[in-house]
């Protein structure tokens, strides 16, 4: 069976040791991308994502339990092997605590060194399986409210610090009482499933997209001045060509809210829920007025725009 291939960030002042702690992943198909020092490493972390980070202790500018502790708050899925010539001054129990998944005294043998890293790695790797499962939406296989707000957390940050502007939508799938009611609770279920695969085929694999409740859905994109209400003309458009392609008796519908996130001036994810919440209700609202003038039966109207 084909071994998985990782993504390295090796970390350590000292150029030769770099170079072959690169070589000895590199000759095990993985692909390894190289720092000085701590601080140059988290920005090299901030700029990629990496499945995996080498770090040396003793380094000028910001040491390697520094940067490990600063990847546990904010990359804490990041698995961190330490290494240190320094075993008099720091031990594995010290390495644990800043956060590092694994430690190895220099000098190492190859053998040990290559046991030792894949074994993080595995074990990582079924960890991360496990969490999944409980973080996914069990329905529709989006992130659920849980992973929502992790990611989020993350996504903020990260938002803040690259001065990258974010658009959150709240949608709310109208009308899954009336469906369920009418058509029964696999039919409702289905409708959801296909929402969400709407939002998949909309977003990007990068975006967050979730299922926060019943019928409650969120996405977190990034955005620039020109392509924020574009994504939402696709969403109500990827709709649109559902309800003309799929022959049922009834059409899918959402109202959305949407709020923007500007790291110049950074909100919590509560307010950017609520923000959007507001917005997504007051549309809810409007639209139940003109289909009550108009006389539209609950969960038929045309959702063309």
């Amino acid at each position: 069976m084909e071994s998985t291939r990782y993504k390295i960030l090796v970390v350590d002042d000292e150029e030769p040791m770099r170079k072959l702690i690169a070589s000895l992943l590199s000759t095990k198909g993985h692909q390894c991308v190289t720092a000085n020092n701590g601080l140059e490493a988290l920005d090299k972390v901030m700029e990629a994502k990496f499945d995996a980070l080498i770090t040396d202790i003793v380094m000028p500018e910001m040491d390697g339990l520094a940067l490990t502790k600063e990847l546990s708050k904010h990359y804490q899925s990041l698995p961190v092997m330490v290494i240190t010539g320094h075993t008099e001054d720091y031990s594995a129990e010290t390495a644990i605590a800043s956060g590092a998944r694994e430690f190895i005294s220099k000098p190492f043998s190859i053998a040990e060194f290559i046991i030792r890293f894949h074994k993080m790695m595995d074990d990582h790797k079924g960890e991360e399986a496990l969490l999944a499962l409980s973080l996914i939406d069990e329905l529709t296989g989006l992130y659920n409210r849980r992973r929502f707000f992790i990611l989020t957390e993350q996504y903020l940050r990260v938002a803040v610090r690259t001065k990258k502007r974010l658009l959150f939508l709240f949608i709310d799938m109208d009308n899954l009482k009336w469906i369920n009611d009418h058509y029964g609770h696999n039919e409702g279920d289905q409708a959801l499933i296909e929402l969400a695969n709407i939002l998949k085929k909309t977003f990007r694999e990068s975006d967050i997209i979730a299922r926060i409740g019943g019928d409650e859905f969120v996405v977190l994109s990034e955005i620039t001045d020109q392509n924020g209400e574009m994504l939402t003309t696709r969403l109500y458009e990827n709709i649109k060509d559902y309800n003309a392609k799929v022959s049922q008796d009834y059409k899918l519908s959402i109202s959305v809210g949407g709020a923007q996130f500007d790291p110049e001036y950074p909100i919590s994810i509560d307010e950017l829920l609520s923000k959007a919440d507001a917005l997504m209700y007051a549309q809810k609202r409007k639209r139940r007025k003109q289909e009550s003038r108009i006389g539209v039966r609950s969960g038929q109207e045309d959702f063309s725009t």
